[in-house]
């Protein structure tokens, strides 16, 4: 959704978390925004997003009439911090930060957090900490509060077919014979289901009450997967249940044929367009609202 005549103004700039700095890009139409969202990467991304749709994200949000936000995490990007520093509880924290300077810089409004993959639970447990938050778009989420063992299976049997899928290759024999393909990093990725270190869970972590932090989300959520995702059936399964559990209604819009990143011009613009249209109503109704 595209508002004839709004002009998108872009600016990069650095913001403080105590002493350390973490760079960001505002998106905003020219005037004043009735609505703003936070744009949350994933464990290994940065600002841009999977190939770059968050950039896509807020340019074309802010042609929509809303303020974006996006930022690199410490540690993560540009932004300074250790990266074996970074968590959950750390993003967590960082997400809140972000959304006061939103505010700072646009005005106070409702905003919205836009998560992808871990960026997801990030949204998740940040959403019930700020007031602001009225909504979440949740692209390709982890199951919170669940054992994800099902998940990691269903991720590493799809992992394992692929590879033994390029073992059929005579290129794979030639670069192996190269020694340009590391047996024990591919042995570790399926092991963990292509999982990161500080990804399979921090201490820090482990206290926070995702199941409270989910249901105390006083918000709605719309939850958007790719259909050829292998996590994406027990994700769903988990998902509706928690969300019957809440006030919300259960909203999710799957992307046929799409894999877990979203990773093709259709299936990418796919996200965009349903991000927008179901934050596009939310902003007509808060339109309303102060008519």
């Amino acid at each position: 959704m595209v508002i004839e005549g709004v002009v998108e103004l872009e600016e990069r700039f650095l913001f403080t978390l105590g002493e350390q700095r973490l760079v960001a890009t505002l998106h905003r139409p020219e005037g004043s925004c009735q609505a703003g969202m936070v744009l949350l990467h994933g464990w290994a991304g940065y600002r841009g997003g999977p190939h770059q749709m968050f950039l896509k994200l807020g340019r074309q949000a802010a042609q929509a009439g809303l303020g974006c936000l996006r930022f690199d995490f410490r540690g993560r990007g540009d932004s300074e911090g250790a990266p074996r520093a970074t968590s959950l509880s750390t993003m967590i924290t960082d997400t809140r930060r972000a959304a006061e300077v939103l505010a700072e810089r646009c005005g106070p409004m409702p905003l919205a957090l836009v998560g992808d993959c871990s960026g997801s639970e990030v949204a998740i447990g940040a959403g019930a900490l700020i007031p602001t938050v009225q909504r979440l778009v949740l692209w390709s989420a982890p199951p919170v509060a669940a054992d994800r063992e099902e998940m990691r299976k269903a991720k590493r049997s799809s992992m394992l077919s692929a590879y033994l899928r390029k073992g059929l290759r005579p290129e794979t024999w030639r670069r192996l014979l190269r020694r340009e393909i590391r047996l024990d990093r591919v042995s570790q990725t399926i092991r963990t289901g292509g999982l990161g270190e500080g990804e399979l869970g921090q201490e820090s972590d482990r206290e926070i009450d995702w199941l409270e932090r989910f249901l105390g989300f006083a918000g709605r959520a719309l939850f958007i997967y790719g259909g050829n995702d292998p996590t994406t059936p027990a994700c769903l399964q988990h998902y509706e249940e928690l969300t019957a559990r809440s006030d919300r209604p259960w909203e999710t819009h799957l992307v046929a044929g799409a894999n877990h990143a979203f990773y093709s011009l259709a299936w990418e613009q796919e996200v965009i367009d349903t991000t927008l249209e179901w934050l596009g109503e939310w902003r007509e109704e808060l339109g309303t609202e102060q008519d």
